[in-house]
């Protein structure tokens, strides 16, 4: 009977030790493998913000994008909320009046700090610039609006550099 109860309790571990084995090996081949940590939910979404910035951007049509005479007269009436993709340090030295900072470079910090503001315009137009030229930043961002929920997203593509060579207004912080 002792010799039944422990070859009995030796084969309940091998297979549990066998389970935690194959349990682990699948977690680790899965497309996103599980945590053994417990993140919150704002440690979550953090995660979750950063990939999705770094993922490859959308290709926009001609009609995603605004034009300088489009934009001046947007930002005049504040028909939309203006996003500057750049840097918190170029926003800073001067930017878009209105406009918001929400860089491709710190996109999940700006986001949860501006979440409240940018929820409100999920369904309103917004406007994306970054530096304009070969600056992808405005396209990154706009697309990971996009894929957030925002459903009238364009970008001005000639940028800061177009903006401030039409000697438009500008705002400093």
């Amino acid at each position: 009977m002792k010799i039944t109860l422990i070859t009995d309790l030796t084969r309940v571990i091998l297979l549990a030790i066998a389970s935690l084995v194959i349990g682990l090996a699948v977690n680790f081949w899965r497309g996103s493998p599980l945590s053994f940590a417990y993140h919150s939910p704002e440690q979550r979404l953090v995660s979750d913000l950063n990939q999705l910035i770094t993922a490859p951007a959308f290709r926009l049509s001609d009609l995603d994008a605004v034009q300088l005479d489009e934009l001046k007269e947007i930002v005049a009436q504040h028909k939309a909320l203006i996003v500057d993709a750049r840097t918190s340090a170029f926003y800073d030295s001067g930017h878009i009046p209105g406009a918001v900072n929400l860089s491709r470079a710190n996109f999940a910090r700006d986001y949860l700090h501006l979440r409240s503001r940018l929820d409100e315009s999920k369904s309103s137009p917004v406007i994306v610039y970054c530096s304009g030229g070969e600056c992808h930043d405005s396209r990154m961002v706009a697309s990971a609006l996009i894929t957030l929920g925002f459903s009238q997203v364009r970008i001005f593509t000639g940028g800061w550099d177009a903006w401030t060579a039409a000697s438009e207004p500008v705002e400093h912080q």
